[in-house]
């Protein structure tokens, strides 16, 4: 009955927070014509509540035996990361916010499947950026940081998200701390731009807009222009339902693309560390050596966000605080 229901079933039910063999789930599901993982579970079976369970394709169809490759969005509050999260799982696993207001406070991570290959998708804190193009608030930065601590195995792909119908300079300063200062260019990057459902042809933006990323030196690997909504229902069918199938795929195709095999790895106790006495050298520090071993590292960190990213120095202070915290 298992090897049945192992060749037939494409989804499996865990619920979150349990460590669960993946060879030995709670429920096999399997769909049929248009029904979704919500609807085969909600009617398959009587009393289940989907709160605190997440749906993911079946390890049967998983070949790989490695740890998941890690990707990490990143973007300004209310662009759409975890609706993106939520688009590859197939399930409402991260919670989204309905106003331009991010609802992500610290990063999570998610398990999917792309072509057999296993990726943990890791939706972050929002990037607030403000009318003159704030840059990322020392809180998020932190959180980032915890992150970075967290990957053992490293990053395979940053995904840089943002919301059309135009590219920000925080945008290119937010970019710049990822990619550029934490992940020293190192690490693949691709863009994903939201918003984009009442284009006939959501590919256009990119032939419109490229050249501005250019002219930032916001130079990526790959990228998707989608919708990450399915907007309202109308006759029994989302509006959007079309172009929210189209970017899931685009999605997919751009990570399968754009990942690393070989993911950036550093010691997790060195990872920012490093990052930060790199940077000090650009900047010379005039203090005495004493100073220098105690919190030269940081503050040459500080000065490379403040002359890169804009950031007040008020708010570097704050940052310097934050990090001396975290262990």
């Amino acid at each position: 009955m298992e090897r049945y229901w192992r060749e037939r079933a494409p989804y499996v039910i865990h619920i979150t927070g349990v460590d669960i063999n993946p060879s030995q789930p709670l429920f096999w599901i399997s769909l049929s014509g248009d029904c979704t993982a919500e609807h085969a579970v909600t009617h398959g079976i009587t009393n289940l509540k989907l709160d605190g369970f997440i749906v993911s394709p079946k390890p049967s169809l998983v070949m790989d035996e490695q740890p998941p490759f890690n990707v990490v969005l990143f973007g300004e509050s209310g662009c759409g990361k975890s609706s993106i999260v939520n688009m590859l799982l197939g399930s409402d696993a991260a919670a989204t916010s309905g106003g331009g207001r991010g609802c992500t406070f610290q990063s999570a991570g998610y398990d999917i499947v792309i072509g057999k290959k296993n990726f943990r998708i890791h939706d972050t804190a929002g990037l607030e950026e403000g009318e003159k193009g704030r840059v990322p608030a020392h809180d998020a930065i932190v959180q980032l940081y915890k992150l970075l601590r967290s990957l053992e195995d490293g990053v395979s792909l940053l995904v840089f998200c943002m919301k059309a119908p135009r590219v920000k300079k925080s945008g290119q300063h937010n970019w710049i701390l990822f990619h550029d200062i934490m992940c020293q260019s190192k690490v693949p990057i691709a863009i994903v731009v939201t918003g984009l459902e009442e284009e006939d042809d959501m590919d256009e933006w990119w032939e419109d807009n490229e050249d501005v990323f250019r002219e930032y030196g916001m130079l990526s690997h790959g990228h998707a222009c989608i919708t990450a909504i399915r907007g309202k229902k109308k006759n029994g069918r989302f509006i959007f339902q079309e172009e929210y199938d189209e970017s899931k795929v685009k999605v997919e195709n751009m990570i399968r693309k754009c990942y690393k095999v070989e993911q950036r790895r550093l010691d997790k106790v060195q990872w920012f560390r490093r990052v930060l006495y790199e940077t000090r050298y650009e900047h010379h520090c005039f203090w005495t050596e004493i100073i220098k071993e105690e919190v030269g590292e940081i503050k040459g960190a500080l000065d490379d966000l403040v002359s890169r990213c804009g950031m007040p120095e008020k708010d570097a202070k704050l940052l310097a605080e934050e990090l001396s915290r975290v262990p």
